[in-house]
């Protein structure tokens, strides 16, 4: 197995910039989402209360609305992608974000970025968008890879380096594991947070698409996956969180559960991971690495 290790990319190759804008209410929300109770991020009042550290991922699916939204919604259609030919349905394929600042509770802000590569994979195309999330000061608090698998895609041209690269993962059993079961209700949940794709709600669609019921959303699957790490690793402490990649091998259905296993590695605070659906065994995230920040020693 690997794990994906981000390559550093300039921003040089960003190219749309589109205002993104949240408040408590939001945060709150998506920790609910990703199956989250600790008061840290679903009660305003605590003392500590924060972002959970993956909630960017969000703002490209939401951008400044705060109401229900068409998909795919206006700031996803603001950032343009390569002309291809005869695509099904475009999955979710990985996420890569690391963060360089601490997301302040509510706030207007802005999202750059752009297609980054293309290559063909298997029956079509595998697409990497980089995004940087930016206060208007051009302070950079978060960089974020979205990867797509085009399926069907033809007549597309290839371009770009591909921004992860694979890491070897041991081949010893996990040190830890954590489960955790959705909700029947994850995916009507998480929509709100700003990705509403019929994909994950509509039965008829979801067979359109080629799937027998509605799937869980990759980066809902993501959030209860960071969750799981961060709550086992780190005491769920949001200040510790560096970075995360990943990518998805298989749709999860709501009400699966989910079993995050966990391994150490010989580098101070980074851990490879995968995550398996408990009643079908089968692998649904793989190529899992997580950076942490040392805990403090105060």
């Amino acid at each position: 197995m690997a794990g994906l290790r981000f390559e550093s990319v300039s921003a040089g190759s960003l190219s749309v910039s589109e205002p993104v804008e949240y408040n408590v209410r939001d945060l709150i929300i998506y920790a609910l989402g990703i199956g989250s109770s600790d008061l840290r991020y679903v009660y305003e009042k605590h003392p500590d209360f924060a972002a959970f550290p993956t909630f960017p991922v969000v703002l490209y699916y939401k951008g400044t609305s705060f109401d229900a939204l068409p998909f795919p919604s206006p700031i996803l259609a603001a950032f343009p992608s390569p002309p291809m030919k005869n695509v099904k349905v475009w999955l979710d394929a990985g996420v890569t974000i690391e963060r360089l600042a601490d997301l302040p509770t509510a706030g207007r802000m802005k999202v750059e970025g752009g297609v980054a590569s293309v290559h063909r994979k298997g029956k079509g195309a595998f697409l990497e968008k980089l995004h940087e999330l930016k206060d208007e000061a051009g302070k950079v608090y978060y960089r974020m890879i979205d990867a797509s698998f085009c399926v069907g895609a033809t007549d597309f041209e290839e371009f770009g380096q591909q921004l992860t690269t694979l890491v070897q993962m041991p081949k010893r059993s996990p040190e830890k594991r954590r489960e955790t079961k959705l909700e029947e209700r994850a995916a009507m949940i998480y929509r709100l947070s700003g990705d509403y794709n019929p994909l994950h709600l509509d039965p008829e669609f979801a067979k359109t698409a080629g799937f027998e019921t509605p799937i869980v959303h990759g980066k809902c699957t993501l959030g209860h996956t960071a969750r799981c790490l961060l709550d086992t690793l780190a005491g769920g402490d949001h200040r510790r969180f560096r970075s995360l990649a990943l990518r998805y091998s298989s749709p999860v259905i709501p009400g699966q559960t989910l079993v995050v296993e966990m391994w150490e590695t010989n580098a101070p605070e980074e851990y490879l991971f995968q995550v398996l659906v408990k009643e079908t065994g089968k692998v649904c995230v793989s190529n899992g690495r997580l950076l942490l920040h040392a805990a403090s020693r105060l």
